[in-house]
């Protein structure tokens, strides 16, 4: 597995260097020129470089690579390993590049923020880009890369609907319940609802992990 690492990091530093370097420049220009919050800066980088991850996967089955790759003492689960680490891995790296360009955009606005609640209120990203990743792994396993990325736009949109149904359902809902609701997360407070975002962001991880490994057990080369 340390080979695959070595493999898709190497892979990863010559494609996406200058993808990096696009993605502070715009994440870093539209924060100069519009008055979007330098958190939004973490959040662009952190997710989508986290999301271009599963793209190391249309490498492996270019040119019957994955029959190559299982030449090799390596076995489908290992693979399926070795793909959530090193997506967890670059999704921590760009959290901390992204954490790098928003802070520079804080600092340049003079903005007055601890570093604790700064840092905090950034966490988040991170959950975010692994429930993302959750989703776009299983897919590019399951289907070639041209059906996976339609695959996405549905799945996204079906996510993107849903969340706007709800926001219209709780119109409906009962008073006492949202009144509950909203006391349940303010009593959690900030901290709370980072560490409840990060328990559903392991747990859509987990589930991924599950759906992969039985895709990749299936997977005919």
């Amino acid at each position: 597995m340390k080979g695959l690492l070595i493999k898709d990091i190497r892979l990863m530093r010559g494609q996406s260097t200058i993808l990096l370097a696009l993605l502070i420049l715009v994440a870093v220009f539209t924060g100069v020129v519009s008055d979007v919050s330098p958190s939004f800066v973490v959040a662009y980088i952190t997710i989508y470089l986290s999301i271009f991850v599963a793209s190391t996967i249309s490498y492996d089955e270019y040119d019957h690579g994955y029959l190559f790759l299982m030449t090799l003492p390596i076995t489908r689960n290992k693979y399926v390993n070795e793909k959530y680490i090193f997506g967890i891995l670059i999704s921590i790296f760009a959290w901390c590049v992204g954490m790098v360009a928003g802070t520079a955009l804080l600092i340049a606005r003079d903005a007055d923020m601890a570093a604790g609640e700064w840092i905090g209120s950034n966490l988040m990203h991170i959950c975010i880009a692994w429930v993302f990743m959750s989703i776009t792994m299983p897919l590019r396993l399951k289907f070639d890369s041209e059906k996976a990325r339609y695959a996405n736009i549905i799945v996204i949109g079906v996510i993107l609907a849903a969340a706007f149904g709800a926001s219209k359902l709780i119109e409906y809902v009962p008073e006492h319940i949202t009144e509950s609701a909203g006391k349940f997360f303010a009593a959690l407070g900030d901290n709370g609802i980072v560490a409840l975002s990060a328990v559903i962001a392991v747990a859509a991880l987990l589930i991924s992990y599950i759906c992969s490994r039985r895709i990749m057990a299936k997977k005919e080369f």
